[in-house]
């Protein structure tokens, strides 16, 4: 399901970056799960839960294509790449003229990338053909789950539910 068939927009995230990163779904071995931008309708309604204000560029392939690029980009640390991306960008910087949503994500993946603290705190979802990425804002460091709600709860439902089934199986 897409944001524009009734999907929710949830931005866990905490950065720009992050949220745009976390429009799809991925396997632990980065490919697309679930993918929640299938038309640039998508894009529109994913822009208006944010209320970002900006222009896309580029195609919607295009676009899946520096997703994909930023999530490797801020996973591996790597900001120079981001950097030089920034620099080939128009932001859109005329008086009245949206901003550039390409620029507007990479300068939020180098805001990342360029504090060690900042990347430091980055953590990836580990639930099931999810592996959203989120900056853990908790004063103990202990965010496991993009959110409780969902892959927080599926968790927990199942280790109860292996519990009840063991100590069941066990009589």
């Amino acid at each position: 399901m897409s944001y524009s068939e009734g999907h929710p927009v949830r931005a866990v995230g905490g950065r720009l970056a992050l949220d745009f990163v976390n429009t799809a779904d991925w396997t632990a071995n980065a490919d697309v799960a679930h993918e929640k931008l299938n038309c640039l309708t998508d894009l529109d309604v994913w822009l208006r839960a944010l209320q970002i204000e900006a222009r896309c560029g580029c195609t919607l392939d295009q676009l899946k294509s520096l997703r994909s690029d930023l999530r490797a980009m801020i996973l591996e640390g790597k900001s120079s790449e981001t950097l030089n991306a920034v620099r080939e960008l128009d932001f859109g910087t005329r008086t009245g003229s949206p901003l550039l949503l390409e620029g507007l994500l990479a300068a939020s993946a180098i805001s990342i990338l360029a504090d060690p603290r900042e990347h430091g705190r980055l953590k990836m979802c580990p639930g099931n053909n999810c592996g959203w990425l989120f900056i853990d804002e908790t004063r103990n460091s202990r965010r496991t789950w993009c959110s409780m709600e969902s892959c927080g709860n599926r968790a927990k439902a199942a280790r109860h539910y292996q519990r009840t089934r063991k100590s069941t199986v066990s009589r």
